[in-house]
């Protein structure tokens, strides 16, 4: 029950002292136009006191040419500062906000680098795929829509998109071919004056320079200038290009993007207010209901490592058990005892995710107080004593560190329960009984027992605390850890016990009883 209450997310926000930007102008928009959007998030950005430097770009290659509509900013905070990055980002008066609010005429967002890998995506990624582009433009712009709408959801937007102004070019063959033009030649001088093209090179200086051809910038930009444009036809007479061709405005795709070798288009977007395992099921809510049968759709960014991670969890923790049972098994030469043992992995779990649920109640309560006070005009006293009580505690849900922790808490809870039960398998061997060779065990064994458990959470204590840089990536494995070692030392002292005596009794009566069955 109270795994279920847990939110669960990929990668905890982690203050790593910087920030990526990213700003989207309408397709076909020039570099300038991009570069004049992208000054507006400058001037955001170079306002805020905590912000020590940033770098900007517009078309930024990546593995190619770069896109004349889109624009980068690097953002590296002062190490001494009183706000952290969530703090900065967070808010109706911090750079989430105030981006998209601000910077018009362009998609501007800024967002929080993981601490496990780094993208120009958002943290939230749905690929829909289908054959047919129009299709995928509609339905895609439709869901994108959809989630805004949720509220969960800030900066959603579909990478595909048909809005890209292009102008098609039609080739008359017959009135060609009667003006003896070859469709050869008129393609390619088309190719090479609005296209450009690298026809040789120049060596000056022991360098290499390429020639490239093509039209003045000022000329390519319209169709007026086909008209001024001239091809040779077989005769050796020139003929205007505008008497054997026909253009049209149209749109089309910007780019056409396949995942797994189909057609795709990928939703993305910020989750704000909610967890992400939340905003996937509110996803896929929508996804169902919205797409048409011969539709499909696929998890990418930090949803798809949060499923993969999931599953691959379970895999992990089961294999963890049946290894410590078969060591526990070979140690105790018996099948039974490594159940009396590993009796304390549940009990770790409970404690493991009743902390983490106590501190993300905390957090609630910690995130209100503080919105009262950082965000309302003329806080209350009570308000700022409050926050000034109450800590904020984030990251307090099941991720990829609190279950690192939980891994780690399956080897740490065993081993009080194994103190108990091989001292009292001595004492068994001594004749005493199990429930006297229990009570020895539990007298004697009990300040070895608190000693190291206590040493144990000692150690694991400052990272659960969590100070200094990375802190909110450490501390839920170390509150999982703290949690899961404090509840299964307390029950595994009460409980292994009662079920060791409970154990011996059953296999006693049952050797009895197929003991006087083979007499008989």
């Amino acid at each position: 029950f109270i795994y279920s209450q847990l939110d669960k997310d990929f990668l905890p926000d982690e203050d790593k002292g910087r920030l990526f930007g990213l700003v989207i102008t309408p397709e076909g928009s020039s570099p300038a136009y991009t570069d004049a959007m992208l000054g507006k998030l400058e001037g955001i950005v170079s306002a805020i006191p905590e912000v020590a430097g940033y770098f900007s770009a517009v078309a930024l290659s990546r593995g190619g040419p770069g896109s004349g509509n889109q624009g980068f900013i690097f953002v590296r905070l002062k190490e001494d500062r009183d706000r952290s990055a969530q703090d900065l980002m967070g808010g109706p008066n911090g750079l989430g906000a105030r981006t998209f609010r601000e910077v018009e005429g362009a998609f501007a967002f800024v967002m929080l680098p993981k601490s496990i890998g780094f993208g120009f995506g958002q943290p939230f990624q749905i690929v829909l795929q289908h054959r047919d582009l129009d299709q995928l433009n509609r339905y895609a712009w439709q869901i994108a829509g959809e989630l805004q709408a949720t509220g969960m959801f800030n900066n959603v937007r579909s990478q595909f998109k048909m809005d890209k102004p292009e102008i098609g070019i039609d080739i008359d063959r017959n009135r060609a071919a009667l003006l003896g033009v070859s469709v050869r030649d008129l393609s390619r001088s088309l190719q090479i004056l609005y296209g450009g093209a690298d026809l040789s090179t120049v060596k000056r200086g022991g360098k290499s320079y390429d020639v490239i051809v093509d039209l003045d910038p000022e000329n390519r930009m319209t169709v007026d200038s086909l008209d001024r444009i001239y091809v040779r036809n077989d005769g050796g007479n020139l003929v205007s290009i505008d008497n054997v061709v026909s253009t049209s405005e149209q749109i089309g795709p910007s780019a056409i993007y396949r995942h797994s070798r189909v057609r795709s288009a990928t939703i993305e977007g910020t989750v704000v207010g909610a967890s992400l395992s939340d905003a996937i099921d509110t996803a896929e809510a929508i996804v169902e209901k919205a797409l048409p049968p011969d539709f499909r759709y696929v998890w990418e960014g930090d949803a798809k490592e949060l499923q993969q991670s999931s599953g691959d969890t379970i895999y992990i923790v089961a294999l963890a058990i049946l290894i410590i049972y078969m060591v526990l098994a070979a140690q105790f030469e018996s099948l039974v005892h490594p159940f009396t043992v590993m009796l304390a992995i549940p009990f770790g779990f409970l404690g493991a995710f009743a902390a983490l649920w106590a501190l993300s109640g905390i957090n609630i309560l910690g995130e209100m107080f503080y919105g009262m006070t950082a965000y309302a005009p003329d806080p209350s006293w009570w308000a700022k004593l409050a926050a000034a009580l109450v800590p904020r505690v984030p990251a307090m849900s099941i991720n990829l560190y609190s279950l690192i922790g939980l891994v780690l808490l399956l080897g740490l809870v065993t081993k009080n329960s194994i103190l108990l039960v091989d001292f009292a398998n001595q004492a068994k061997a001594r004749g005493k009984s199990a429930r006297d060779a229990m009570l020895e065990a539990g007298q004697i064994r009990l300040r070895p027992i608190l000693m190291t458990a206590f040493s144990t959470i000692a150690g694991i204590l400052p990272i659960a605390i969590g100070f200094g840089a990375g802190a909110e990536a450490r501390r839920p494995l170390g509150v999982a850890i703290v949690g899961g070692m404090t509840v299964a030392t307390v029950l595994t002292l009460v409980v292994v016990p009662v079920v060791y005596t409970l154990l011996d009794d059953f296999s006693r009566k049952m050797r009895q009883t197929f003991g006087a069955e083979g007499q008989s």
